[in-house]
């Protein structure tokens, strides 16, 4: 998410709140909807205030629902949020933290790790000068294995890449930003007791995105995890994509105007697609959205789609960038 979208003091009192009323905020919980491989009921909310965010929170809350994805961030005067909402296990705990300095993220880390928690997904943004980290825990029956590495310059993040994927752990969500004058990337792995085949690909240039993201869903990968960014001077995209099962389908869509997202989405869902990850940032002062739907789970009745014309393989070498 672009850090200058953010607009997490809004919503920090909107979690004060939202914890005065209910207590701690440790709710029951699902696997996260961006890299849960099973169909899932969800719902998506879009563009809510202060006091829709709140109302939602309460009643989606109360009705068996956690968010999945968050984003946050500004249309003209407005401060705005986004959700998407996973229906969540009868045993499952979740727990999240809004914009904290990364002393205290990682403070409320360790702490939710000492009580059997796993960090699944996170934000960084940016509140003026101050940086700002935002993530959301989750405790499952079955658990969780899952590793986060912050501030890490680009080499570091290739390295560490490299080691993660030796150790059998999969990417599931990547956040770039500046600080300091430098670019960091932080990242949360999970261990792949799957053995699921991914592929990551970063400072992708926003004039080829869309190629490679065709070219990985034609040849049989979903994108789990997205982020549109601004490096050394340029606007770039980075994506992690996991192989589909036969029995699963996916649609992607970027640089959609609000209207046009929600258009999209609404007709996706009516063809039997969820919304399992959403981007909102922003390109020469316009703000866009970017998604990834899924349909189908890798135990579910085959998808079936119309034949597609055979088209020329495309390697994929040449847009992977070791910056």
């Amino acid at each position: 998410m672009n850090s200058h979208l953010c607009a997490y003091p809004f919503l920090k009192h909107v979690f004060r709140a939202l914890s005065l009323a209910c207590g701690v905020l440790a709710i029951p919980a699902a696997f996260a909807s961006d890299y849960s491989e099973a169909d899932l009921d969800w719902s998506f909310k879009s563009g809510l205030d202060r006091e829709s965010f709140t109302k939602a929170f309460t009643q989606l809350t109360k009705d068996g629902f956690r968010i999945a994805d968050i984003e946050s961030y500004r249309l003209g005067r407005s401060n705005t949020v986004s959700t998407i909402w996973t229906k969540i296990g009868p045993k499952d705990e979740w727990r999240i933290v809004m914009s904290k300095p990364i002393t205290e993220f990682l403070d409320a880390h360790k702490k939710h790790q000492d009580e059997g928690f796993s960090l699944v997904e996170f934000e960084a943004d940016r509140t003026g000068a101050t940086l700002h980290f935002s993530g959301v825990w989750l405790k499952t029956e079955e658990g969780l294995d899952t590793e986060f590495y912050f501030g890490m310059e680009s080499l570091e993040f290739s390295n560490r890449y490299g080691e993660m994927a030796d150790r059998g752990y999969r990417l599931v969500d990547f956040e770039a930003y500046e600080s300091n004058g430098k670019y960091r990337h932080s990242a949360v792995w999970m261990k792949n007791d799957e053995q699921l085949e991914v592929r990551f690909y970063r400072a992708i240039p926003k004039n080829t995105f869309g190629e490679v993201a065709a070219s990985m869903r034609e040849a049989g990968f979903r994108l789990i995890d997205v982020e549109g960014y601004q490096y050394e001077g340029d606007f770039v995209f980075a994506g992690e994509w996991v192989r589909m099962a036969e029995t699963q389908s996916t649609q992607f869509a970027f640089d959609l105007l609000a209207d046009e997202f929600y258009n999209k989405n609404a007709l996706y869902s009516n063809d039997g697609y969820r919304l399992t990850e959403f981007e909102v940032y922003e390109d020469h002062d316009v703000v866009y959205y970017a998604g990834s739907w899924m349909k189908g789970g890798r135990d579910g009745a085959p998808v079936v789609e119309k034949p597609k014309e055979k088209k020329k393989a495309s390697s994929l070498e040449k847009f992977r960038s070791d910056r």
